[in-house]
């Protein structure tokens, strides 16, 4: 009996074949025989984020009193839109003002990839990333800034390779004191 990681895997084999097929290539010449295998796997990685739990990466440690800005930038991530299937990609920047708890730096890298790693639209990346994290840590202001750039709107349709999309949300703190929001922008734009 087969798992059904095979399963799927060989689904997105036979897809694959008929597609090379479909644009009349022949999926047995020899640098095409081994593709619908290499796509398949490639999926397996590239949507791996539907076995992942982003709220079990979430590790809080105390503030110890900390409650100023920590800005957390240039989180790289690729997805995969869920109208094309093609991939945007970019970065991720993250400021929140502790109230009481910090989370550990490497979990918000490791939520981004969680979310990212599924079919997406980068608005909704954008939502799932700020509403677990201000779920989780309860900071007293938060923003998620998003950065990408999109194959479906570089590589067909309107074909224009400088578009870049930026999507943000903010709550609380840096939402309302504006100096909070300024000090964020000027972190991201210093580390870049």
């Amino acid at each position: 009996m087969k798992s059904s990681s095979e399963i799927t895997k060989a689904a997105i084999e036979n897809f694959v074949r008929e597609v090379i097929s479909s644009v009349g290539e022949n999926s047995k010449r020899d640098g095409l025989k081994d593709t619908p295998k290499r796509v398949a796997r490639a999926y397996e990685e590239i949507l791996s984020g539907y076995s992942k739990n982003p709220e079990e990466m979430i590790k809080l440690f105390d503030s110890n009193g900390f409650h100023e800005l920590v800005t957390v930038g240039n989180i790289e991530f690729y997805s995969l839109c869920e109208h094309h299937m093609l991939p945007f990609f970019g970065k991720v920047h993250i400021g929140y003002v502790p109230n009481g708890k910090v989370l550990g730096l490497s979990k918000f890298a490791r939520i981004v990839q969680a979310y990212s790693q599924r079919l997406q639209t980068q608005e909704n990346l954008t939502k799932q990333i700020f509403d677990l994290v201000y779920k989780k840590v309860s900071p007293k202001g938060l923003i998620v800034l998003l950065e990408a750039k999109h194959l479906c709107v570089s590589m067909r349709g309107i074909k224009n390779d400088g578009f870049i999309t930026k999507t943000v949300l903010k709550k609380g703190l840096l939402k309302t004191q504006s100096g909070l929001l300024n000090q964020f922008y000027k972190d991201i734009e210093r580390s870049n």
